[in-house]
């Protein structure tokens, strides 16, 4: 929370949905425990109007995949 305060690329709008969501626990969460955030957001260098979760999650090192890299990283097929 304190990084996206700190943020000037963002508006006042996008700090304060990105305070009531769950993506913030969930980028600390990652980072706490060594783990991989699984989304369907992309990372968006330009967003202003809200904080994408591989933007959080790129300000922290924390790697981000979509649910396709991780379903081919598993091995899942569809039969």
């Amino acid at each position: 929370m304190v990084w996206s305060q700190g943020q000037t690329q963002f508006t006042g709008a996008a700090k304060a949905k990105f305070a009531d969501v769950p993506d913030s626990w969930l980028v600390a969460y990652a980072l706490a425990k060594d783990c991989i955030v699984v989304t369907h957001e992309q990372f968006s260098p330009e967003a202003k109007r809200e904080i994408k979760i591989p933007n959080a999650c790129r300000a922290f090192g924390v790697e981000h995949i979509d649910t396709f890299h991780m379903m081919r990283a598993l091995g899942v097929r569809f039969l």
